[in-house]
């Protein structure tokens, strides 16, 4: 992955985010080991902007007696174990040219519980963003150290690797669900 940029996201922030209220977008930060300005010069996928939410799943019953599901703000509501969260990362292509070989990774705070990817072209680690794979390929060991089939429980970190180029102007959503422990 050396001639890829790897943009890191910090929405894993969950914690703290549902708690205070902050956007996931006041959290999020791109991991750059040179100056922005000088990337954005010599590498066009500097030029991808990425905003992150965090919404609240909550479902009720109405009136007639149907279920009716609603995304709310962590900051309208209390945040209680057992909160479904869907987590999106906004992305745009604020240059002049297509952007190739863009990857997103975004790790899964301890707080929370990865349940899917809505892409079925993401990737999962299972141990820290070190290795990925679709998650029926992936393993990892039990209390005994014996290896067992991963589950979505397992997973620490997704990564959307973009399957085709970002257009100038293109914008476009990454995004997953997730429960609160």
């Amino acid at each position: 992955m050396s001639n890829m940029r790897v943009i890191l996201l910090e929405a894993a922030m969950v914690a703290g985010v549902l708690m205070t209220g902050l956007s996931a977008a006041q959290v999020a930060h791109a991991a750059s080991s040179t100056d922005s300005a000088e990337k954005a010069a010599t590498d066009p996928r500097a030029n991808v902007k990425i905003d992150s939410s965090i919404m609240i799943e909550r479902t009720t019953i109405s009136e007639d007696g149907t279920s009716v599901t609603q995304l709310v703000s962590p900051s309208a509501v209390k945040v209680v174990p057992g909160d479904k969260l869907l987590i999106t990362n906004s992305y745009r292509n604020l240059g002049d040219e297509a952007v190739t070989g863009f990857v997103l990774n975004n790790p899964v705070h301890q707080a929370v519980i990865f349940t899917e990817a809505l892409e079925d072209w993401a990737l999962v680690s299972v141990d820290g963003g070190k290795n990925f794979g679709s998650l029926s390929a992936l393993s990892v060991a039990d209390e005994t150290q014996q290896s067992r089939p991963a589950v979505a429980a397992d997973v620490t970190h997704i990564r959307w690797v973009m399957p085709s180029p970002i257009e100038p102007g293109a914008t476009g959503e990454l995004r997953f669900r997730g429960t609160v422990k």
